[in-house]
């Protein structure tokens, strides 16, 4: 399992087949909803992270090795968020 808690919006890199991206939420003062992308495309639905709420969610499953991830805040982006992601899991 790889972690992150800096620079979230940042493009990461799978490398164990069948992969899932996890997301906890760590600090934000409005509800959030992200969600992946790989490439130019957005890949997955977006996950609903009310203010407040510090539980892990699953925002992605089934990830091929090589795959090229990012995440993406729905809508107006809140600078003052922060969380902790986690992918090859």
């Amino acid at each position: 399992m790889r972690t992150a808690s800096a620079d979230l919006l940042a493009a990461r890199t799978v490398t164990v087949d069948g992969s899932e991206v996890w997301l906890r939420v760590t600090a934000s003062p409005v509800d959030l909803e992200i969600r992946w992308c790989g490439g130019d495309r957005l890949a997955g639905s977006p996950v609903l992270f009310p203010a407040g709420d510090r539980s892990r969610r699953l925002l992605g499953t089934g990830l091929r090795a090589g795959t090229t991830f990012c995440l993406d805040v729905v809508g107006e982006q809140d600078p003052d968020w922060s969380g902790v992601v986690d992918w090859n899991v």
